[in-house]
């Protein structure tokens, strides 16, 4: 009897952050990719450290086959700032061989025979073809290069080497050689107004799912480092939703009252309000609740660093540095200057999924938002950090600013929020005599009682209060209130000086 049993093929992990988790786990052993992209895209260096992850973690041998006039010490020389590269692995792990003259001189059956020869010479286990545009400009028809790549595969497959080829495309779109490799992976710099922004997109991947769309992805000072999109992150085989009970106190006096207990457990609430309004300080409560509780939070912040959000804490009775010291209270702050939504779900599933945080809050909306160079992919991002918190049994909670601090309408600054949360609670400054006075009051709880008064809420150095309601005062929610008390009867002298 034979084993049915469906076998996972082998992989070559490539050791760019993002990318294997893109691939589902890298490469597929002795099979033909080719990565596509314009000058300046950012192809030399991920080959490169596919390379030396290859050599140096999984003990291959690489070939390095360039058809370009660059030579190989200006070569190294650019690479060798990176933090991956390793230069005791020259020659003998990873070897660099240029192929420009022996393809000028002898065309592509020359370079054929070059690659075989020299493949089985260094038992490559890898084949980086670097140029694959200048095999094109000496092809007498584009026939010849469909069978140059064509023997290139059953010469590097029938000797178990995985070959990477670089080409520029040439500005021509899908050719035909491109149809014949395993896999075909774009790298694009796009211009959004003032901004680029990298993108990587995989048009195809033989015998193998990948997560589909564009990724975005930064060259730094390690290389390449690919960030995933969150709604296909999320998606990806999340575990069962844990039995949730109860309900997490927020930890105001007065509010935890209004809510019976406070918001559901794994729940999602939005603190929609102006500037100066408080959303930050009841997050801030929220989180400090969690650990007096004994439970991890975690405080993403766009524009209060650490020190900062400390010291304004403190202001308000709130100590949070036992917390933060102990390891319950954790932060991470990002300033809102030019951020990747993509990078920054990263680092929201990584807190989610590896930290064991139990309440997370996000201050806040606008900063995503602005993160995004593509507007409508806003809400679909808010879903899915929704969903993978609900899966996780976390609970979060996330500051919405309002565009005005007054006026007749409320303007909710995305659309779908019964996707993006279950519970609103609106915090709005308004003018009673002569002084601006706060309150808080319940929009939504979903499937919770809850008392759906409007109630002051007190913000004083011994911390925060919700108060009793307001009496005798309608339009609160306009922030131009007026009193509705009626008066007495008119004075008779009043008139008959009327008449």
């Amino acid at each position: 009897m034979t084993d049915s049993t469906p076998r996972m093929p082998e992989r070559i992990p490539t050791g760019i952050p993002g990318l294997d988790t893109v691939l589902h786990g890298g490469l597929r052993k002795a099979r033909t990719y080719m990565l596509m992209g314009l000058p300046g895209s950012g192809k030399t260096i991920f080959a490169n450290q596919l390379c030396f992850h290859h050599a140096s973690r999984q003990g291959g041998r690489v070939l390095y086959l360039t058809l370009l006039a660059e030579s190989h010490t200006e070569l190294v020389g650019n690479l060798s700032s990176l933090s991956f590269f390793d230069s005791t692995l020259l020659p003998n792990a990873i070897t660099y061989l240029s192929a420009f003259t022996v393809l000028e001189q002898g065309g592509l059956d020359a370079l054929a025979e070059l690659i075989r020869r020299e493949t089985k010479a260094h038992q490559a286990t890898l084949l980086v073809l670097d140029g694959l545009v200048a095999a094109e400009e000496v092809a007498p028809s584009q026939q010849a290069i469909k069978k140059f790549i064509h023997g290139l595969q059953v010469v590097t497959g029938l000797m178990g080497c995985t070959t990477l080829i670089l080409t520029t495309g040439r500005g021509q779109g899908l050719r035909a050689e491109h149809t014949m490799v395993d896999g075909l992976l774009l790298l694009r710099q796009r211009m959004f107004g003032v901004r680029a922004v990298r993108e990587l997109f995989v048009r195809k991947f033989r015998g193998s799912p990948y997560l589909l769309g564009k990724h975005s992805f930064d060259i730094t000072q390690d290389g390449i480092v690919i960030y995933p999109r969150l709604e296909t992150l999320a998606q990806s085989g999340p575990p069962p939703r844990p039995h949730l009970e109860g309900k997490c106190a927020v930890g105001v006096a007065g509010l935890d009252t209004m809510l019976h207990g406070g918001v559901a457990r794994g729940s999602t609430t939005i603190l929609l309000g102006p500037s100066g309004s408080g959303k930050t300080l009841l997050g801030l409560n929220f989180l400090a609740e969690g650990a007096r509780q004994g439970e991890r939070v975690h405080y993403f912040a766009f524009y209060d660093s650490p020190e900062r959000m400390v010291t304004q804490a403190a202001g308000i009775g709130l100590d949070l540095k036992p917390f933060i010291d102990r390891g319950d209270f954790e932060v991470s702050f990002r300033p809102p200057t030019e951020n990747l939504l993509d990078k920054l779900g990263v680092q929201l599933l990584d807190v989610i999924r590896t930290h064991g945080v139990r309440r997370l809050f996000l201050d806040g909306y606008d900063a995503l938002r602005r993160a995004a160079v593509r507007q409508a992919r806003v809400s679909r991002f808010l879903a899915a950090l929704v969903n993978e918190c609900r899966m996780r049994g976390v609970t979060l909670m996330y500051s919405v600013e309002t565009s005005s601090s007054f006026g007749l309408e409320v303007m909710f600054p995305m659309k779908g929020i019964s996707m993006v949360a279950e519970n609103i609670l609106f915090l709005r400054q308004v003018e009673l005599d002569s002084q601006l006075r706060r309150f808080v009051t319940v929009l939504k709880l979903r499937n919770s009682k809850h008392d759906p008064a409007l109630r002051e809420l007190h913000i004083r150095p011994q911390g925060m209060e919700v108060a009793g309601a307001f009496d005798n005062v309608e339009m609160m929610m306009t922030g131009l209130p007026r009193t509705t008390a009626r008066l007495g009867p008119p004075h008779p002298d009043s008139r008959r000086q009327g008449k």
